[in-house]
Formats: structure tokens, sequence, C-alpha cells
């Protein structure tokens, strides 16, 4: 790999070139931490959470919150 790295930096290029090979390399690592996100949320079990905003339907965490109210 290290001789890879030296290879590129040897290499004589336009700034065509140069912005071609960063927009790979931020691509590259943009797609490794996807991956790497998607790999934990997986790994937690599918579990949900059971308390605090987002534990129901509409946010709310007690079955009062979720009762229409009564109008006098």
């Amino acid at each position: 790999m290290k001789n890879d790295i030296d290879k590129l930096l040897q290499k004589e290029m336009d700034r065509k070139g140069f912005l071609r090979h960063v927009a790979i390399g931020f691509a590259a690592i943009a797609g490794i931490t996807t991956v790497a996100k998607t790999l934990s949320t997986l790994s937690s079990n599918g579990k949900s959470q059971s308390m605090g905003y987002g534990s129901s339907a509409y946010g709310g965490g007690s079955q009062k919150a979720q009762e229409p109210r009564k109008q006098a």
C-alpha cells in the first residue's frame, strides 16, 4: 500500500486528474463511513427506543398523550 501511495504522489498529473483523484478518495471515505454506520445500526438487533422522544408513533411516551381530548 505504501508503494501505491508513493507511485500516486510521484505521478505527474494536471488539475483535472488531481481533482478526479481527490473526488474518488472523498467518495470512498464517505462510502466507508456510511457502511460502518449501517452495520452498527444493524448490529443493535433492531431494538426500538422504549423511552423519550420517538418511543411511540407520534413521539409521546404515555397513553394519555395518545387519547383524544374531551371538549366541554
